[in-house]
């Protein structure tokens, strides 16, 4: 899969700006406690991060095939460096006494909310695009998701890796070596992207070409890449995927729980061990980094080693994930240890290390050539869209009562657990009638 030059570069700035997420990721809720910040604010930050993926992931997914991948990957590597420079002034200031709580929080907020998620918006859907392009039947599509989807994962472990060491070291480590992360993957960007076509500007579209196609899969076609080369050569802009259009939103009912599930696990997971580990704020920012460590191993396992090996198609990958994250997840509501909550939170990582790249190849699968650049963008937003509701309310829900975020998330996932069980044989069953 990583043949592709273009690929092998998305791939390594993925590593390197994710690390740079992962390494605030893990460092906000300490840092919350340590600056006399509220906890809510971590919840607003990742929230509204969320908020700029979901709006964008279509936006950063269509463009990339319009206006070409490198002019999308280098204006997304701007903002990040933006939002982790930012990041770094607003800890600096208020540790240093020089502005007040209120300034650092917004700040803070500001950061990791629109810049940071503006940023991470772009490389997810550029990727998958890309995957599209050149995997043209399912068995592929399944590998070449998995592939990407673990490169991501492994830069949550290498992010999770470095926090532990730096935050060992000094609290704010993490958070000042976000921006130097940032440079590397727009170094990378600026050497090793290759430079897009000549293109002329993308118009706007008409009502008619948002509607969705009633084309065949894009696995039935002559590859995903006629109509993305097409579309790159005259600058138009592919067409919008739907959220509730029907081929792909029995996908999307059957995996949102999971999502919304790793929002209240890793979002919580910085008070979880102060709480049930009794840790202060400084030593808890390693031990943060080593449960989020577990549960990327456990998605890196599965999606670059044990998903392309298995031959499973996206249905039955989806399923598995779905019925091993309820027991994970009501395995983790109940650890009374720090152990216990490390073996949960890998299990849970092994279930979206299949849940996803089911969901991702099966949702890729159902659509046209033509809408490569638009679904991408939504199986990107999906994940961010439940991140917008996760971490506020899971904060929240958290001050109130701490069990109360793991019960709604158990709700969600076995909600979703039923859809692709139910819904997505429904699909088949409509499937056929249609054959």
């Amino acid at each position: 899969m990583l043949t592709n030059p273009t690929l092998r570069a998305l791939v390594a700035i993925a590593l390197f700006t994710y690390t740079a997420q992962n390494m605030l990721n893990v460092s906000i809720a300490p840092l919350s406690r340590a600056l006399e910040l509220p906890e809510w604010i971590v919840g607003a930050a990742v929230s509204l991060a969320a908020a700029a993926v979901t709006a964008l992931s279509q936006f950063w997914g269509r463009r990339s095939i319009a206006w070409g991948r490198r002019r999308v990957i280098l204006l997304a590597l701007f903002l990040a460096l933006t939002a982790g420079t930012l990041f770094s002034a607003a800890v600096w200031a208020r540790a240093a006494g020089s502005i007040g709580a209120f300034l650092a929080a917004g700040a803070i907020m500001a950061a990791r909310g629109p810049f940071f998620g503006a940023a991470v918006a772009a490389i997810p859907p550029t990727g998958q695009a890309l995957v599209a392009e050149v995997t043209p039947d399912e068995a592929s599509r399944v590998r070449g998701t998995s592939a990407f989807s673990g490169a991501i994962n492994l830069s949550v472990m290498v992010g999770s890796l470095v926090s532990s060491a730096l935050g060992a070291w000094w609290i704010f480590g993490p958070v000042h070596a976000t921006p130097i992360f940032v440079l590397v993957a727009l170094g990378i960007a600026l050497i090793w992207l290759p430079r897009d076509g000549t293109s002329t500007p993308a118009r706007r579209r008409t009502g008619e070409d948002t509607e969705p196609e009633e084309a065949a899969p894009a696995s039935s076609i002559e590859g995903a890449g006629d109509g993305a080369s097409a579309a790159t050569t005259d600058g138009e802009l592919p067409p919008r995927v739907r959220w509730t259009d029907r081929r792909i939103a029995p996908w999307i009912a059957s995996v949102f729980g999971i999502y919304f599930a790793n929002g209240v696990v890793q979002i919580t997971m910085g008070f979880l061990v102060q709480d049930r580990g009794g840790l202060e704020p400084a030593p808890a920012v390693s031990i943060t980094a080593l449960m989020l460590l577990a549960n990327a191993a456990g998605a890196m396992l599965m999606q670059l080693i044990v998903v392309p090996r298995l031959g499973w198609g996206p249905r039955a990958l989806l399923r598995a994930g779905m019925t091993l994250a309820l027991i994970a997840l009501t395995c983790l509501t109940l650890a009374p240890t720090l152990w216990a909550v490390a073996a949960s939170t890998f299990s849970m990582g092994v279930a979206s290390g299949m849940a996803s790249p089911g969901y991702s190849a099966g949702a890729s699968l159902a659509v046209s050539a033509r809408e490569q650049g638009g679904i991408a963008g939504i199986i990107n937003a999906t994940g961010a869209i439940t991140w917008i509701v996760a971490p506020v309310s899971a904060t929240a829900l958290y001050g109130w009562v701490p069990l109360s975020p793991f019960l709604v998330a158990l709700c969600l996932v076995g909600l979703s657990c039923s859809c692709s069980w139910w819904l997505l044989r429904r699909l088949d069953v409509a499937s056929r009638a249609r054959d």
